[in-house]
């Protein structure tokens, strides 16, 4: 069982894989759009994402991948907070939000990229260090699902 996130995989050139498939996907609807948007920016620093350092700053990469992809955000730096956001789903998909847990009473959250064979989930995420990582997280440290409103 992991007990937290395990080293983290760097890509070079997301954008330009990811840049043909998100033209074609509705990116009002289209849950697998954040999920691309988000990888995108894996190996991306807090101040090329625009949000604060050396702030915890995963709620905010979270709003900031919203924003790009049409949607509403929550406006609010807390990780927990995205558990009221949208429409809850019961287990993980790729695009998804997922809320974790942190230390005691702590948060984090990311966007699923997909879950490993033992179930748990691969995540993109900021605040790891000073970076945007794709990582996996024990399944038992999820908290819940969330997708926007007006996704299907």
């Amino acid at each position: 069982m992991l007990s937290s996130a395990a080293e983290p995989t760097h890509r070079t050139n997301n954008i330009a894989a990811v840049d043909s498939v998100i033209s074609t996907a509705d990116k009002k609807d289209d849950v697998v759009a954040i999920g691309l948007e988000a990888l995108k920016w894996v190996g991306a620093t807090s101040r090329q994402v625009g949000v604060p350092y050396p702030d915890l700053w995963c709620a905010d990469f979270i709003n900031f991948i919203l924003r790009r992809t049409g949607h509403n955000t929550t406006n609010l730096r807390a990780a927990k907070l995205f558990l009221d956001y949208g429409k809850r789903i019961d287990s993980p998909r790729v695009g998804a939000i997922v809320v974790l847990t942190r230390a005691k009473n702590g948060g984090h959250v990311g966007i699923v990229r997909g879950t490993d064979g033992a179930g748990n989930i691969i995540v993109i995420s900021g605040n790891h260090g000073n970076k945007v990582w794709e990582s996996p997280y024990p399944k038992s440290r999820v908290l819940g699902y969330v997708i926007p409103k007006e996704s299907n």
